[in-house]
């Protein structure tokens, strides 16, 4: 069975993120979509609220589940027998950073390969941190964020 994880965050879930789940699926048997927790980090939603919503997304899908971790994403990998992780790449920058970590995860994860999607010309500038941005300040994100999370984030926050 191909097993792939895309691993992030998810605070909060964005189109760009449902557009990578969308294109990755027919790739892998099974896509887990996997919150990883660090404590360094602070997050805007709960992990309750993020793995929720992300519930939400996956029961759109036939081939996905949800599942949390915490340490080496590699670790998490072994543990759920994935050969692949799941990533997108929005600019440079992005390339520059994940190359590094592909190159280490595949050597700590004993050959676990990352697959990196472009992000589609219109999504290219999304991402949770600026959404998480424009949330803070009251501003309108309804273009950045599932409909389902859009309604719940301008009922509850």
């Amino acid at each position: 069975m191909k097993v792939g994880i895309f691993p992030g965050s998810f605070d909060p879930i964005t189109v760009g993120h449902i557009d990578l789940i969308e294109r990755s699926l027919p790739l892998f048997d099974k896509v887990i979509l996997a919150i990883g927790q660090n404590s360094q980090k602070k997050y805007l939603f709960s992990l309750e609220q993020r793995r929720a919503w992300l519930e939400d997304i996956a029961a759109m899908y036939e081939n996905t589940e949800v599942d949390t971790y915490e340490g080496l994403t590699v670790n998490f990998a072994k543990e759920k027998n994935a050969g692949y992780l799941i990533r997108g790449l929005r600019n440079a920058s992005d390339f520059d950073y994940e190359k590094t970590i592909s190159q280490l995860n595949n050597i700590v994860g004993s050959g676990l390969e990352t697959i990196f999607f472009i992000a589609q010309p219109g999504m290219s500038h999304i991402s949770s941190t600026i959404v998480r941005e424009i949330i803070k300040g009251k501003g309108d994100v309804s273009a950045f964020v599932p409909d389902q999370i859009y309604k719940d984030i301008k009922q509850n926050y």
